[in-house]
């Protein structure tokens, strides 16, 4: 059962970058970009106790046309980002730390940079943990860690280790399990570590936030695997009082396969939200729901995807009542495209219905093709991952349709190339609100990832 992380509970101790978009047995989501595996010494060169894990991704991006307000023409940027991990174990303890060096270049003079893209040098995970395993007739595992982690929880839609982005997410604080092959409770105390660009000194307006909650899990039954988590956000005092949020989130997820061989497969998650942000009363909900089917017994072992998802929006931004949706700290590269430069859809204000196809040729050969809508949930209410609006709704709520390809290539266990083409279609709302009528979205990204 993956829980808290991509390896067994006590047996790993921490989410190293193999993160695939997993979080709980059954997983159906295609998976996000898979980085360099747990650190796997030769036997014969490092002792049991020790692992020592490192890679370097170099990754070229460009973007013919922006959409943001303060953004206007094309952009590119080369990315660099360096990892190195190490972990020691003996019995039941354990430690691992990891060091991420994220940096840039090659970017245009009007390029917006930030610290999801830079972090310089960092420590980005520095955690010990301690299991107990097979306790009891049950045979339960009990696990708790703490200090500073980068993590999958769930579906990784509100927490996530993002492995697409430059610089990853990470948080402090304490993780407890206790759990068997088929159930686990999952406990968690953190503060999200966000830094101010371009000092990448800690931000003082979230040195109050408070992050937390439970999270279950049960895979018993293979139809029907579920989930269930409640999350508190809270800014705290040192954050502004206008953009101040006290977040209640609570949800569950329900995926399974079935059929001849388990190649029918479906996954739907609902979440809804309430609390403040700032003055305002919150109110909101996402939903996730797709049905696929796998053709493992044919050529290039297809698998196909119906695929939907909505984030409410605000229907009157002047009101005391908020309804645009915050995911928190969840990924949305898996799902919804490229980010950095690219990163035109967020899970808030959202209505995107659409279609996947995933193919292998090849063992090491991976290639997708995603179609999908896109429309406001609300026409009043800005396009949130943009920043776009029209306050009078005028503009209307479809924004185009987004084509993505993407190819993954794995040429040996320790090198592997990710690239991709993603274009946006432009509607009506795109075409009389962007800043610049010249061209549109067409985004373009090739990496490659070394890893030992």
């Amino acid at each position: 059962m993956l829980v808290l992380s991509a390896a067994p509970a006590g047996a790993q101790g921490s989410s190293t970058a193999q993160a695939t978009g997993s979080g709980g047995a059954g997983q159906t989501t295609p998976p996000a970009p898979a980085s360099a595996p747990a650190a796997t010494a030769t036997p014969h060169l490092l002792p049991t106790w020790l692992q020592i894990h490192a890679e370097q991704r170099t990754r070229y991006e460009t973007i013919d046309a922006r959409y943001r307000p303060t953004e206007v023409g094309s952009d590119q940027q080369l990315d660099f980002r360096t990892r190195f991990q190490v972990r020691v174990a003996a019995g039941k303890v354990w430690a691992y730390t990891e060091i991420q060096d994220a940096r840039i270049t090659l970017d245009d003079s009007a390029s917006t940079v930030g610290a999801g893209a830079v972090s310089n040098t960092k420590v980005e995970q520095l955690h010990a943990g301690i299991a107990w395993k097979n306790l009891g007739r049950a045979k339960v595992t009990v696990q708790v860690e703490g200090g500073r982690f980068s993590r999958d929880i769930g579906s990784r839609r509100l927490i996530s280790r993002n492995v697409y982005g430059n610089s990853t997410t990470a948080y402090d604080g304490a993780i407890a399990r206790v759990g068997t092959g088929t159930w686990s409770a999952s406990a968690i105390l953190t503060r999200p570590v966000f830094y101010t660009y371009p000092a990448l000194t800690r931000d003082a307006r979230f040195e109050k936030l408070r992050f937390g909650g439970l999270y279950l899990t049960n895979s018993k039954i293979r139809q029907a695997n579920a989930e269930l988590y409640a999350f508190v956000w809270r800014d705290g005092a040192s954050a502004p009082a206008a953009t101040r949020r006290r977040l209640n989130t609570i949800g569950g997820r329900l995926l399974g396969q079935f059929g001849p061989g388990r190649r029918a497969e479906y996954e739907t998650e609902l979440t809804f939200q309430n609390g403040d942000v700032g003055p305002r009363a919150q109110r909101a909900w996402m939903q996730h729901a797709q049905v696929g089917y796998n053709f493992p017994g044919t050529p290039w072992k297809p698998r196909v995807l119906a695929i939907w998802d909505y984030a409410s929006g605000d229907a009157d931004p002047t009101d005391t009542k908020n309804g645009a949706f915050d995911a928190l700290i969840g990924d949305r590269r898996f799902e919804f495209g490229p980010i950095g430069l690219y990163g035109l859809i967020a899970r808030s204000n959202l209505v995107s219905p659409g279609a996947w196809v995933i193919v292998k040729p090849t063992a090491p050969l991976e290639m997708w093709l995603q179609v999908r809508g896109l429309w406001l949930d609300q026409a009043r209410d800005r396009w949130r991952s943009v920043g776009l609006g029209d306050a009078t709704g005028r503009a209307g709520r479809h924004v185009g349709t987004q084509y993505e390809w993407r190819t993954r290539y794995r040429f040996t266990s320790h090198f592997d190339f990710d690239g991709g083409l993603t274009v946006l279609d432009e509607s009506h709302f795109v075409e009389v609100l962007k800043p610049s009528p010249h061209g549109r979205a067409v985004h373009l990204y090739a990496g490659l990832d070394v890893h030992f």
